[in-house]
C-alpha cells in the first residue's frame, strides 16, 4: 500500500510539474505593464520629461523590472525615441517610423497608431534582453495626456521549458 501511494504521489508530481511547464512563460505580467506605463506617465508629469528621459533609460532605474527583462521605453508622436534602458542607440535616430522586426512588421508605426488612441496593445518580435535571441512580444502603449509622448512595456511569450 505505502509503495502504490509513493508511485501515486510521484506521478502526480510529475503531471503537475508538466503541466506547468506547458504554458509559456511570461516577464512580467500585463497588469505589471499597465501599471508601469502609467507610473512613467505620472513621473512624466510630476518630475518633467528631462528627469524622466534619464529615469526611463536607466537601465537599473525603477522602470526596469523581473530581473531586467521587462521595461519601460518612452517615444514621442513622431517615432523618436527618447528614452530605452537597453538600447540607448535607438534614440540617436531621429525617427524609428519605418523601423520592421525581424518578420518585416513597422512595430513603432503601430505603437504610434495604438497611441493615437490613447492606449492599448501591440505585438511584435524583439530581442530578449540578455538572451541574444528574438521573441514575440506584447507591449502596452500609453499615451502621457496632453503630450506629444507615450510609454511602452511589454512581456515577452517564451516556450515551455525556456527561462530567463
Amino acid at each position: 500500500m505505502e509503495a502504490a501511494l509513493k508511485r501515486i504521489t510521484t506521478h502526480t508530481l510529475t503531471v503537475f510539474i508538466l503541466v506547468l511547464l506547458a504554458f509559456p512563460a511570461l516577464a512580467g505580467t500585463r497588469d505589471d505593464c499597465i501599471t508601469k506605463c502609467k507610473e512613467a506617465a505620472e513621473f512624466i508629469k510630476s518630475r518633467g520629461i528631462d528627469t524622466a528621459i534619464k529615469e526611463i533609460g536607466n537601465k537599473n532605474g525603477r522602470f526596469v523590472w523581473y530581473e531586467g527583462v521587462s521595461y519601460v521605453f518612452l517615444m514621442n508622436m513622431k517615432a523618436k525615441m527618447l528614452a530605452h534602458p537597453h538600447k540607448p542607440e535607438l534614440t540617436q535616430a531621429e525617427s524609428l517610423y519605418e523601423t520592421t522586426d525581424v518578420n518585416g512588421k513597422q512595430l513603432f508605426k503601430d505603437m504610434i497608431e495604438t497611441a493615437k488612441k490613447g492606449k492599448g496593445w501591440t505585438k511584435y518580435v524583439w530581442p530578449v534582453p540578455g538572451m541574444g535571441i528574438n521573441k514575440p512580444k506584447y507591449t502596452f502603449i500609453y499615451r502621457v495626456s496632453g503630450t506629444d509622448y507615450f510609454i511602452g512595456a511589454g512581456f515577452y511569450v517564451m516556450a515551455p521549458g525556456e527561462y530567463y
